[in-house]
């Protein structure tokens, strides 16, 4: 396979490429996004057979694409900033031409209606010239935090997360430096965390939800998986309608000198006793890491933290079996898990429903009030590091026991009920160990702000993680 030379001399496989990076070259005539695409295919067929991140690769299509896309800009040049660079939708969103299947092995099986369009936010995608490679693999109906079938590029025995497992497992492995995804209750975050990549959770609406199959709809919000800060960056500008010029400079996050200026709040002590040691200690090496770069870091409880996780459950269960009432009406064969699941969600009470509505709104006002003089909250993406496929009871520091979903979910949660945007960064580097996930929130409308403090502690960090190297047999 041939390689090509970056901008900093060095020597780097498609497949390795940034999305900035591969826009850039295309943009100025040094890569053909036939090359670009054929590596990047090339690195799927060697790999996803022992990851298992993809559930269908529109091989041909992403081909023809890309004989378009270099014939188009030799002629007139790129017309968006995403043009000739490959990337990969969740099976939730609609692809037209190609069956949605939603992770439902049932529906895939019954073959399915291919979608008549593009969900939007593929659409948005496509007019910027990207590539679609193809949907990735996801928890059925997206009810889940360790996607089935999928492994963890990085530890093979260990689980990649979920529900958005496929799509961080291609980021993670070089099968596509961009990845949709959706974030319910942390289905975004948790996989980035656990696969050492970039996973962004706009603020909720902010992105449309057409063309997207729900899980919860009060609480879905599509989001971006990626290698580095500056490509989810570049993603988010595309999808929001910010990046639609074609020069690719402006929508990459420039690394801040220093945080001067910026209140960083951190969660008390009594949180992170609810951490794996590792995970705690990580994450209070990344504070240490922000304060000496100039951060003032404040001490906070977070508000009515307790009831925040029952709130998601009671929502996302109601919601949930209210659309998918159907197939659970059709005995259409779903997996166990989620068929109890749907089944104990049209047991919820309306009154029960309504109140966990009304902790939200309550809650929100909390949050708002908790951001007085405060730029973003620092916390642990995951409580964890990526567990091992099968396992579910996780011994706690204080001797107490834990379960995966709760501990997958117990810091993604606040900026889910909330609709508070979120980004999680590897914490630390690979050298540390098993991947971790370092988690900023912010203010409504304040992605470029976690933008910024994402690039910067993924410049004090030695980021952004490289390319996963799958052991052959892993």
């Amino acid at each position: 396979m041939a390689e090509i030379e970056t901008v900093t001399g060095t020597a780097a496989a498609g497949h390795e490429m940034s999305a900035v990076e591969a826009a850039a070259r295309i943009a100025d005539g040094g890569l053909s996004p036939v090359d670009l695409a054929q590596q990047v295919l090339a690195r799927i067929r060697e790999d996803d057979p022992r990851v298992g991140a993809y559930t269908v690769v529109l091989e041909e299509s992403v081909l023809e694409e890309a004989e378009r896309a270099s014939a188009r800009i030799a002629r007139e040049g790129p017309r968006g900033p995403l043009d000739g660079v490959p990337v990969s939708v969740k099976d939730l969103f609609d692809v037209a031409g190609t069956p949605t299947w939603a992770g439902s092995a049932a529906l895939c099986e019954a073959g399915g209606t291919p979608a008549a369009a593009d969900a939007p936010v593929v659409a948005r995608l496509r007019s910027a010239g990207a590539l679609l490679l193809g949907k990735t693999r996801m928890d059925e109906f997206a009810f889940g935090t360790v996607t089935p079938g999928t492994r963890n590029p990085r530890c093979p025995e260990r689980s990649a997360g979920g529900s958005s497992g496929g799509a961080a497992a291609a980021v993670a492995a070089g099968m596509g430096p961009l990845a949709l995804g959706t974030d319910t209750g942390g289905s975004v975050r948790i996989p980035a965390a656990m696969c050492g990549v970039v996973g962004l959770k706009p603020t909720y609406g902010v992105l449309p939800g057409e063309g997207v199959v729900p899980l919860s709809w009060s609480l879905d919000t599509p989001g971006v998986l990626s290698r580095s800060v500056a490509d989810a960056a570049l993603a988010f500008a595309v999808l929001t309608g910010t990046g639609t010029d074609a020069h690719v400079e402006p929508w990459s996050v420039p690394e801040p000198a220093s945080a001067e200026g910026l209140t960083l709040a951190v969660p008390d002590d009594a949180l992170f006793s609810r951490c794996s040691p590792d995970v705690a200690e990580r994450v209070a090496a990344a504070v240490d890491l922000l304060a000496a770069a100039g951060a003032r870091i404040v001490r906070v409880s977070l508000p009515m933290a307790d009831l925040v996780s029952p709130a998601v459950a009671l929502i996302m269960a109601a919601e949930a079996s209210a659309h998918h009432r159907r197939a659970l009406r059709d005995g259409t064969a779903l997996h166990p898990t989620t068929r109890d699941r749907l089944e104990e969600g049209a047991l919820v009470p309306a009154r029960d429903y309504i109140d966990a509505l009304r902790t939200r709104q309550l809650l929100h006002t909390k949050w708002q009030e908790a951001f007085e003089g405060i730029d973003a909250f620092v916390l642990p993406t995951v409580a964890v590091p990526p567990v091992a496929h099968g396992e579910f009871f996780l011994p706690q520091p204080d001797g107490g026991m834990d379960v995966v979903p709760v501990a997958s979910t117990r810091f993604a949660h606040p900026a889910s009920l909330t609709g508070l945007p979120a980004l999680s960064v590897p914490c630390g580097s690979p050298e540390d160990g098993l991947p971790v996930g370092l988690q900023f929130m912010g203010r409504p409308h304040g992605e470029q702000t976690l933008l910024r403090l994402g690039r910067l502690y993924e410049s004090l960090s030695g980021g952004p993680w490289p390319v996963a190297e799958v052991p052959a047999g892993g």
